[in-house]
């Protein structure tokens, strides 16, 4: 499947059969220091990582952006993004169809209101989460937990802060409704 250790942009996808299109992952570092040494030591430590899913020959991926009206999808070429640091290219496998096809999901992926750029969450809804939609849509498979676990992570500690904060303010509304219906229910008394 072509040269797997070609360095980035230079990979080469196999010659396949007419109708056959190969699905591949671009994992990137993130850039934290601006120092290429630093960052590829420290992005693989924190395992903070961009990703994108590169069929019929484009790479897509998700950013954040301000305007509600616009999707924060984009392509690039293939293992070029020039944002981040180029880390590992992962084989996903071939689906059978044509890149006329692949771009009618994708238009009806990214054109979706929760890809448009506001919608961006580093946590709980970024470009990893966008790479693994796509790629379930594409061919039925998710990518690889390890890309986006320290996201997955923060966002379960998230979720589970928003769940207790949630019930303590239920049960203070139901303290004070059950405390203001004592209050009623005395006054109601007394005036008996």
């Amino acid at each position: 499947m072509g040269a797997a250790h070609a360095k980035p942009g230079e990979y080469q996808e196999p010659v396949l059969p007419e109708g056959q299109l190969e699905v591949r992952i671009s994992v990137y570092k993130l850039s934290f220091t601006g120092m290429a040494l630093a960052d590829s030591i420290f992005g693989g430590l924190a395992g903070a990582y961009h990703s994108g899913l590169v069929v019929a020959g484009e790479e897509w991926s998700f950013g954040g952006h301000e305007d509600e009206r616009k999707t924060g999808c984009y392509r690039s070429h293939p293992e070029l993004n020039d944002e981040y640091m180029f880390y590992k290219r992962i084989i996903m496998g071939r689906i059978n169809g044509s890149k006329e096809q692949v771009m009618r999901k994708a238009r009806s992926l990214v054109l979706r209101p929760e890809w448009t750029g506001p919608q961006y969450d580093l946590i709980e809804r970024n470009c990893n989460h966008f790479t693994s939609d796509f790629c379930w849509l594409v061919m039925g498979k998710r990518i690889p937990d390890w890309i986006n676990q320290t996201a997955d992570t923060l966002a379960k500690q998230r979720r589970r802060k928003r769940v207790e904060n949630d019930a303590l303010e239920n049960a203070l509304h139901a303290y004070f409704t059950r405390d203001d219906i004592i209050k009623q229910q005395q006054q109601q008394q007394q005036q008996q």
